[in-house]
């Protein structure tokens, strides 16, 4: 990979391969040395419909890809970025990390900014709000507090990497089954799908119109759908809900995940976490 340059900056981009730009509760950054073990080493387009900080993504650099999510916000700073990172960049620059800035930008209507400073409002939200949770109200506001331990905001080459590996994805803001018609034979298709609970009430984590329970029998019909086209398809989901029992000799594994969504300390506990998978493993690799 040839090294790019910033405009106005001699020196090249050398945070190769880059780097997640955001925290995303949820992510699974600590769990690619597994994910990597279950994905195929040679596919057509990778394919992420729930692409939150798209960390497998940059891990695999894959040639072709298109990676979505029903975060409308999320996408677009990713499209601002790709386009445009200097003016993101500066943008940032301009916003102060104290609390009243970030009240200041909370309150700010995302859809009357421009597209830069729409992209690095985002990012400084996710990087200073408490636990970089994303969570609106049911008018779609985002509303999580100023945090107490707080992200730097990436630097301006950080940025410039983040573009050139989006410069020939195609960004998709929607619905994971919409995302998912695009899937075909030979294609990898990484589904990590918000964590839903029938016991829990939702509080608008990943926005209120986010994948919940009743969204399931959906993204079952979606993988058996991946699976008869030829695609090779690695979901994660919460062992609380065994999706195994619904995909027959599908290959799986539990794993014991940390999480971080919760608002509280005594919240953060490890869950068990299940890999499911059209591949066929070896015997050491599964649990069938």
């Amino acid at each position: 990979m040839s090294a790019s340059v910033i405009e106005g900056d001699n020196s090249p981009v050398t945070d190769w391969p880059p780097k997640p730009i955001l925290r995303w509760a949820g992510s699974k950054l600590k769990l690619l040395p597994e994910l990597i073990r279950w994905a195929p080493s040679v596919f057509r387009c990778y394919i992420e419909p729930f692409v939150g900080s798209a960390c497998l993504f940059l891990k695999l650099r894959p040639e072709s890809a298109i990676l979505g999510d029903l975060n409308s916000e999320l996408i677009e700073s990713y499209r601002a970025i790709r386009h445009d990172p200097v003016s993101v960049f500066e943008e940032l620059a301009k916003m102060p990390v104290s609390r009243e800035s970030y009240y200041r930008l909370r309150a700010l209507e995302p859809s009357r900014l421009g597209t830069a400073k729409r992209a690095a409002r985002f990012i400084y939200l996710n990087r200073n709000c408490f636990n970089g949770v994303y969570r609106t109200n049911r008018l779609g506001q985002f509303n999580v507090p100023f945090g107490s331990r707080l992200g730097a905001s990436p630097d301006q080459k950080t940025l410039a990497s983040f573009a050139k590996v989006l410069e020939k994805v195609d960004l998709r803001a929607g619905d994971f089954e919409q995302t998912l018609e695009a899937a075909s034979a030979d294609d990898f298709v990484y589904l990590d799908p918000p964590y839903s609970s029938v016991e829990r009430k939702c509080y608008g984590e990943y926005g209120y119109d986010s994948f919940n329970c009743s969204d399931i029998p959906r993204l079952l019909d979606c993988v058996r759908r991946l699976d008869r086209v030829g695609a090779r398809v690695l979901l994660s989901f919460n062992s609380a809900i065994d999706l195994r029992i619904h995909l027959p000799g599908w290959s799986s594994t539990r794993i014991r995940v940390r999480r971080h969504v919760a608002g509280f300390a005594k919240g953060r506990r490890e869950v068990e976490e299940v890999l499911i998978s059209n591949l066929r493993l070896l015997p050491e690799r599964s649990d069938q």
